[in-house]
Order: structure tokens, then sequence, then C-alpha cells
């Protein structure tokens, strides 16, 4: 591009601090492509009418550049896996003259991940007895350097749990085995199957007694002298064969079919999941509960799993669980009064429809960003100039709060902060009794790995009222409850530390994912006891010490922490790997293995 011949000597000086004020940047690792973001302070000059960026592969060679008017942020998005950019900027005034280049600065955009090496053939003993145990090892290597697990085919289909290179096995009964091992990287990309070791186990045949010689033998004979009976799956001393109750209790309800959103149909990042009617296989057993599981698209990703409280056909997905303009997938299953669950339905997939309520893409709408001068947690730096502390206008008050993860270790970044007024008719969490002085705060936290606790810090523009105390609002009940046991309120109460746990009470998208999603509030003391509450016992947290109240959960499926699906990358600049998509295999076996969420 050329510049102006005539750029201001003004111009030139208020740019020569844009490298050292870069702030660092993060960007989720499912994003779509490659991008990186840029941040620096804004000119002071009257007559600065706006800025260019410019970039390219080569030191002091700009390719491209971009009229960004009078933004102090800029997203530079299409950038190419592997290679090197560097960047610069230049203002102009309203008369056309335009500063120099600030000074540069460049980043290398990490390789896509590959998968780790096929494993090396497993080493161990080739030949053994019954019941001895028996050490294997194997090895393989990760192009993109990334940790390595193992997990090991010990035959037959028998797989061991993901771990170190090195495993055991024994075998209970004499045969041929062919033991494999597979490698999966830190992102979850699967290697293929090493070739195997064929292992000879031999031993005395065991001793099988079947006193009434009914083809089951006495240690797997609930009725050892009763040919015709053999299990007694209820245990109610009732052979199966003559228990009509231990018949049917085998039979299940049918699967849901999934009524929308189907076919892609586009929807808000609320999406309202609903299945037809409930099916019983038993006469009598009725609808109990629906247990609902949403994926991201790109990468296979369990982004909710909430098993209602109640009989449900339909579900409103919380606040800040979904992304805009993004692809799901999604699946249902019922679960009967006599606590059979049915087969998981189908797949169906949607999309998030993309909005304009965050244009500048720093996770808070756009309407409720705070005055640039704001410092709520008083560091002496503005909020808005800070990636560890996200501030917000609350609707419907004065208030204006900062959540930060600043001192918090386990916690990688806050991805989204937004308020509500509860008392609005149309609000997300709506309530007729309870009095919020602040409405209601939604925030997403990103935390280092899946099921980490974080201490997370609040900060208010207005001290909290005396009585006031910390409640959650479970959105898939529709109730509020008091978390104040893990809500510790500073002595000025202008600042409020609150003890939260991925997948564990109140993450409202249920699973171990390596994100908390949050929404909570102040709430007055009620002087009439008249408002409607529901506290439940409050599990999976460390309880800080001196803190009392009561507690609720989200009804989650309580899900055990797999690999992450979040990976969090800090830098002055950020580049991003693009995550390869998953969607043309989406059977059962790949998505149970690469999502975090646990069958039931």
């Amino acid at each position: 591009m050329k510049t102006n011949v005539s750029r201001s000597k003004k111009f030139s000086r208020s740019l020569l601090f844009f490298s050292v004020l870069l702030m660092a940047v993060l960007i989720s690792v499912w994003a779509r492509a490659e991008q990186v973001i840029l941040a620096w302070d804004a000119n002071t000059e009257t007559d600065l009418a706006g800025y260019r960026i410019h970039y390219g592969t080569a030191s002091g060679s700009y390719t491209t550049s971009v009229d960004v008017h009078n933004a102090t942020t800029f997203t530079v998005t299409g950038l190419s896996a592997g290679r090197t950019y560097y960047f610069a900027a230049s203002a102009y005034d309203s008369s056309g003259n335009e500063s120099d280049y600030s000074n540069e600065v460049s980043h290398s955009i990490p390789a896509v991940n590959q998968a780790p090496s096929k494993p090396s053939t497993p080493s161990g003993a080739s030949i053994a007895t019954v019941n001895t145990v028996i050490p294997f090892t194997t090895a393989a290597t990760d192009p993109n350097g990334h940790s390595i697990e193992y997990r090991y085919d010990w035959g037959v289909g028998v797989l061991s749990n993901w771990g170190a290179a090195g495993q055991s096995h024994s075998w209970t009964a004499a045969g041929q085995y062919l033991v494999k091992a597979q490698a999966c990287d830190s992102l979850g990309a699967l290697s293929a199957w090493s070739e195997g070791l064929a292992v000879a186990i031999s031993g005395p045949a065991p001793v099988v007694v079947d006193s009434d010689e009914d083809g089951f033998p006495d240690s797997q004979d609930a009725f050892p002298d009763d040919p015709k009976e053999w299990a007694d799956t209820n245990g109610n001393s009732i052979g199966d064969n003559a228990d009509a109750a231990a018949a049917a209790e085998k039979q299940v309800p049918e699967a849901p079919v999934l009524i929308s959103p189907v076919d892609d149909e586009v929807v808000s990042t609320m999406a309202v999941l609903k299945t037809g009617t409930f099916h019983a296989a038993v006469t009598g057993a009725a609808h109990a509960k629906t247990r609902w599981q949403v994926f991201r698209d790109e990468d296979g990703a369990c982004v909710l799993d909430i098993q209602s409280p109640t009989a449900s056909t339909g579900l409103t997905v919380p606040k800040l669980v979904l992304d805009e303009g993004t692809s799901y997938f999604w699946r249902a299953q019922f679960i009967d009064t006599e606590g059979m669950a049915s087969n998981w339905s189908d797949y169906e997939d949607f999309a998030t429809a993309a909005t304009d309520s965050d244009l500048n893409a720093n996770g808070i709408p756009d309407a409720q960003e705070v005055a640039s001068k704001v410092d709520l947690d008083k560091d002496g730096l503005k909020d808005n100039q800070q990636t560890t502390i996200k501030s917000v206008k609350m609707e419907g008050t004065t208030v204006q709060i900062g959540v930060s993860i600043k001192d918090c270790p386990t916690a990688l970044a806050v991805e989204s902060v937004e308020s509500e007024d509860p008392h609005q008719s149309e609000a997300y969490a709506s309530t007729s009794s309870l009095r919020l002085p602040f409405g209601l705060i939604n925030f997403r936290i990103a935390v280092l790995k899946p099921g980490d606790q974080a201490a997370i810090k609040l900060y208010f523009s207005d001290p909290a009222p005396a009585k006031s105390q910390w409640y959650k609002y479970d959105p898939i009940a529709g109730s509020w409850c008091d978390f104040s046991a893990y809500a510790r309120f500073a002595a000025n109460r202008r600042s409020l530390t609150l003890t939260l746990r991925d997948g564990g009470p109140g993450d409202a998208d249920g699973v171990a994912n390596g994100v908390i999603v949050d929404p909570a509030g102040v709430v007055l003391a009620s002087s009439s006891g008249e408002d409607s509450i529901v506290s439940n016992t409050v599990g999976g947290l460390d309880t800080p010490s001196g803190s009392g109240g009561g507690g609720c959960f989200i009804q989650s499926a309580a899900a055990a922490p797999g690999i992450s699906s979040n990976l969090w990358i800090l830098l002055s600049l950020t580049g991003l790997v693009g995550v390869r998509r998953m969607r043309d295999a989406r059977d059962e076996h790949e998505i149970e293995r690469h999502n975090a969420c646990d069958e039931p």
C-alpha cells in the first residue's frame, strides 16, 4: 500500500509505543481459522481519523493493509498454519496525513496438529500361565511435541484405560491373545494400532460344578439345585423364569425421537431442544427424567450433559453454553420410573445464529461494556486493558461488576460475561419474589483441565448490602438456591471470592469439560420468609473455611474428566491452530472416545 509522503510528525510519535502496549490475548482452540488479535492504546490527537494495520510474511514487507477506522483492536483472520507473519500499524488524520509504521511485531502460526506415530509392537512375555501378571511396554512419538497417553487391547476386545506406556495384565483363562497398543496426544488425536504381540496363556482347566446340570455352573447359578431356574435379576429370591417382575425389569423405554432443532436448523444460543412423547415398555412405568447431551460439531467435544429433574420433553440450553455461529449435534435419552434408561436417540444437527451484539469480540455485549476508565479491582490498570478481568454494566441497575481470575492458577480465561435484569418479563432467570439489587450475572470461565476447582473474584462498584447473600440460578430446575457456603464477601463488601468446580455444583453445562458456566447474583435476605428457594446439598467442592449457608446443584450426569476439549495459549500475539472436523466419523464408539461425557 502506498502511504502519504507528508506523514505527520505527531502521528509518528503517538504510535511509538504500539508494540509495547500490545495486550495478551486468549483464543480458544476450537475457533475455525488461524487468527491473531492486535490491541493498542488510542491516540489523543483531536483530528485523528483512524488506523491501518499492515502485515505480510516477510519483515518490513507488508503485502496486506486494512483500514480499521477508529478501532483499537483488530482480529486478523485467514492466516496460514505453519507460517510467520509480521505486523505493524499506522495512524492517519482527517486531512489524509499518515504516520510512520509502528514497531513491528511477529508471530508464527503453529502447524495443524498431527496424530502420534503408530506405537511399537508391545514388548513383554509371550508365554505365561493363567493369573500371572505380565508387564508390557510400547513407545510412540508425537510430531507436534504433545504429551502422549497409551491404551492396550489385551485381545478379544478387552481394552485398558488410558495411561502410561508401561502397563500390566493377567488372563484368567487359557488361550491365545494378541496384545496391541494405541497412542493419543493431549489434543485427542489417535494413532493407528500397533502390530500385535501373540501371547500364549496356559493352565489347568478350571473345575466346573453344575449340580442341577442345567448348563450353568454353580458359581453362576442363583439356584444350583433347580434346573428350571438360574438367574435372579432383581434379587427377590424368585427365579427369573417364575418372576414376571424380573422379566419386566429387562425392558427399557423406547428411545426418544428428536423433534427440534433438526436438519442443521439455525437457532439462538439458547436453543430449545424438543423430543417426541415418552413411550413406556412396561405397563405402569412412567416417564421420570430425560438426559440431554450436546456436542460441538467441529471436534466432537461434549458441551452439555444434563439430566432433567422431572419428566421432560423440552430443554432450553443455558446461557453461555453455546457459542454464536457454531455447528452442534445432540441426542437424548428417556429414564422411566423403574429406573430403566432407553437407548440413546439418533443424532440431529443444528447451528447457532451469529449476531452483532459483541462486535469487538471481547466476550462482553457491546451495550453492557463499562467506560474505558473503569478500574473495579483498583490495581491501577483499566479493566478493559487486561485479559484477567472482564467488567460489565448490570442491567436495570447503576452497578458494575468485574469478574477476575488474576490470582487463580487453575483459571485460564474469563471467556464471556453478561448481565440481566431478572425482573423483566422476558428474562432468562425471571423471579417474582427474590430481591436482586445487582441483577443476574452470567459468566463463563475456562480452567486448566477438566474438573478443576477455581477461586474467582468478583468486584462491585457499590458495596453489597449488609444482609445480602450469594445465590445461584439453576436454569434446568428454574430455581434459585443459596450458594453462600462457597462465597466469601470482603469486609467492605465491595468484592466476593467464589469457589467453583468444573462439572460440579452450579456449573450450568453439567459436564467436566474445562469450562464453568455460572449464572448467579446478590440476593437480599427476605424479611417475610416467602422467597421460593430450592436448597440442596452441595458436593464436589472444597469448602472455604469460615463459610456457611446452604447450596444447590445442576442436575448433571456426573461426567468424569476425559481428554480436555479446551486448550488455551497465552501470547502477546496469539496464533490459532484449527482443529480437524470429525463430523464424518461420528459413530457411537468414536463419540464416546473423544467427548468428556460418560454413559449412565
